[in-house]
C-alpha cells in the first residue's frame, strides 16, 4: 500500500488554513459580503482597472500616466482578472484566491529544494515546508493582496533549477517574470546568478543575459510609457532624505521588528555551517545570500511603513526568509540525523512522530506565535482601517456627482470604490508632489507633501480622510469646511451633496 505523502498532507492543511484567514477578513457592507486588499494592493487595482477598461496604465482616467506603483508585472496579473465581470464586492476575492494557489506552490517549491539539497531526508523538506507554511508575514502579505508570494515563489523556483543545473533558459524566463513583478527582484536574483557563475559559467551566461534584457526593457518601458525611468514611488520613498536618515530608520525597524523572525533561524543555522564543516558549500553561501542580500535591501531603503502594525519583519526581509527556513532546515536535519544515529535501535519500537513536525510548531511559536495571536484576537492587521476606507469610498461615490475630485493620503480603497478622479496627497501617484521636499523625521512613504499644490492650487471638492500635518493647515484655509464625519468639503462646490456627505458613513 502506498505511503501517504507529508507534503500532501501539508498542502490540504495550508489550503484550508489559508481559506480561512480569507473568509476571516471579508465584512458585510449593507447586506454584501466584500473583500479587499491592503491600501497599498488597491493602488495597484486602480491602475489595473483603468487598463482593462481600455483608458491606460493610468491613476486618474484622461489624464497623463504616472507610474504611481512598483509592481508592474502584478499590476498587469491584476489588470487580467478585471476583464472578468467581477463586482467591485468580490474582485478582491480573485486576488486573494490566486495567492492561495502560488502559495501552495511555493510550499512545494521550498519542499524540493530541501530535498535537492538533502537527497532521501526524513526532516528537513517537512520542516522547511510547515514553517514556511505558516511564517506569518509570508501568509499576510501574499494573501491581502500584495506581490509578495509571487515573487518569492519565481525566486524559490529559480533557486530550485539553479541547483539542479538544468534548462538555464528557463532559470532566465524565471529571472525576467521576477523583473517584471518587480524591478527590485534583481536584489535576490543577484546571488543566484553570482552562484551559477561560481558553478558552471557557461550555464550562467544565459540566465543573466535575459535577466539583463528583461530590466533594461523594464526601464525602456517606464521611460517610454511614463516619461521617467524610474516610478513616482521611488523619489516619494527614496528622495527627500539622506541615505544615511534611511538607513538609520531602517536598522531600527530591523532591529525591533525583525529580528525575532530572523536571528534565531539565522544563528542556528550559522552554527550548523560552523560545527559541519561539509555543509560549507556554495549552496549554503548561496541561501544565505539571498536571505540576508534582502535584509540589507531592506535596512537600506529605510524599512516599510507597516512593521508597527504587523509586528513582524517587513515584505523585502519576508522574500528571503524561505531561503533562511531551507538553510535553517538543512542544518536541522544533519542533526537530527546524528542524534537518530546516536540512539540504540530497538526491534519492537513504535512509530514515532516525524521530529520535525514538533520542531517546527516550536520555530513558528517563536518566529511567528505573536503575529497570530493577534491575528486570532484581532483579526489582521491594518484592516480595520481597510474596511472603513471601503465605507468611505462607496459612500463617496453616493453622495458626490461622478465629476467630483477628491484628495486622500490613503490612496487605495478609497479613491478605488469611490471611483472619483484623486489627488494623491501624500505623492505617490503625484510626481510634483514625490519629487519635493521630506518633511520631519523618515517615514517611508509618509513624509512628502504640499497642501499648498494640491488643496489651494489643485482645488479637490472634497479631502477625504486625515493625516496629522493637515489639521493646521485646514485651520487657515477658509474655503473648506470640516465635517462630523471628518470630511473636509469645498465651500463653493456643486458636486456635492451637502445634506447626504454629512451623515456618517461607518
Amino acid at each position: 500500500m502506498e505511503k501517504h505523502s507529508p507534503l500532501k498532507t501539508i498542502l490540504i492543511v495550508s489550503a484550508i488554513f489559508y481559506l480561512i484567514f480569507i473568509i476571516g477578513t471579508s465584512f458585510d457592507i449593507k447586506g454584501e459580503r466584500y473583500f479587499t486588499l491592503v491600501d497599498d494592493a488597491m493602488i495597484s487595482m486602480r491602475y489595473a482597472r483603468n487598463l482593462a477598461q481600455g483608458h491606460g496604465l493610468v491613476w486618474n482616467i484622461g489624464e497623463p500616466p504616472v507610474e504611481g506603483f512598483t509592481n508592474l508585472g502584478w499590476t498587469l496579473y491584476l489588470a487580467f482578472l478585471h476583464f472578468f465581470p467581477f463586482p467591485a464586492s468580490k474582485i478582491s476575492l480573485a486576488v486573494m484566491l490566486t495567492s492561495l494557489v502560488i502559495l501552495l506552490a511555493n510550499i512545494h517549491t521550498i519542499s524540493k529544494i530541501a530535498e535537492a539539497l538533502q537527497p532521501n531526508s526524513k526532516y528537513a523538506p517537512t520542516l522547511a515546508a510547515i514553517v514556511t507554511v505558516f511564517y506569518f508575514p509570508l501568509v499576510f502579505w501574499s494573501l491581502r493582496g500584495m506581490e509578495v508570494g509571487l515573487l518569492t515563489w519565481l525566486i524559490s523556483l529559480a533557486i530550485l533549477f539553479s541547483l539542479t543545473e538544468k534548462r538555464p533558459v528557463f532559470i532566465g524566463i524565471l529571472f525576467a517574470a521576477a523583473i517584471l513583478v518587480r524591478v527590485d527582484a534583481i536584489v535576490s536574483i543577484a546571488p543566484i546568478a553570482l552562484y551559477l557563475l561560481l558553478k558552471n559559467k557557461r550555464n550562467a551566461i544565459i540566465p543573466i543575459a535575459i535577466a539583463a534584457i528583461a530590466l533594461l526593457t523594464v526601464f525602456y518601458f517606464q521611460k517610454i510609457y511614463f516619461g521617467d525611468f524610474l516610478p513616482a514611488t521611488y523619489y516619494q520613498k527614496m528622495t527627500g532624505f539622506t541615505a544615511l536618515e534611511r538607513i538609520r530608520h531602517g536598522l531600527l525597524v530591523f532591529v525591533e521588528f525583525a529580528t525575532r523572525d530572523t536571528l534565531p533561524l539565522f544563528l542556528f543555522s550559522l552554527a550548523g555551517i560552523f560545527f559541519y564543516k561539509f555543509q560549507r558549500s556554495r549552496e549554503a553561501l548561496l541561501l544565505l545570500g539571498i536571505f540576508l542580500a534582502q535584509c540589507a535591501y531592506s535596512i537600506y531603503v529605510g524599512g516599510d511603513y507597516a512593521e508597527p502594525e504587523t509586528n513582524a519583519a517587513n515584505r523585502f526581509i519576508t522574500q528571503g526568509m524561505p531561503a533562511l527556513i531551507v538553510l535553517f532546515s538543512w542544518m536541522t536535519n544533519r542533526i537530527l540525523t546524528d542524534l537518530k544515529t546516536a540512539q540504540p535501535q530497538s526491534t519492537f519500537a513504535a512509530p514515532k512522530l516525524n521530529p520535525a513536525i514538533p520542531l517546527a510548531v516550536i520555530v513558528l511559536l517563536i518566529i511567528s506565535g505573536e503575529p497570530w495571536f493577534t491575528q486570532t484576537i484581532d483579526n489582521a492587521p491594518l484592516l480595520k482601517a481597510d474596511i472603513r476606507r471601503v465605507k468611505l469610498g462607496l459612500f463617496l461615490a453616493e453622495t458626490t456627482s461622478p465629476e467630483a475630485v477628491i484628495a486622500v493620503h490613503a490612496a487605495g480603497q478609497i479613491p478605488y470604490y469611490s471611483q472619483r478622479t484623486t489627488i494623491d496627497l501624500l505623492g505617490l501617484n503625484d510626481p510634483v508632489v514625490a519629487k519635493g521636499e521630506g518633511h520631519g523625521e523618515f517615514y517611508p512613504g509618509h513624509n512628502k507633501w504640499d497642501y499648498n499644490y494640491s488643496i489651494i492650487h489643485l482645488r479637490p471638492d472634497l479631502i477625504a480622510d486625515n493625516f496629522a500635518p493637515l489639521a493646521d493647515f485646514m485651520i487657515r484655509t477658509v474655503q473648506y469646511a470640516k465635517l462630523e464625519n471628518g470630511i473636509y468639503v469645498r465651500l463653493d462646490s456643486n458636486l456635492i451633496n451637502l445634506k447626504e456627505i454629512s451623515k456618517d458613513y461607518r
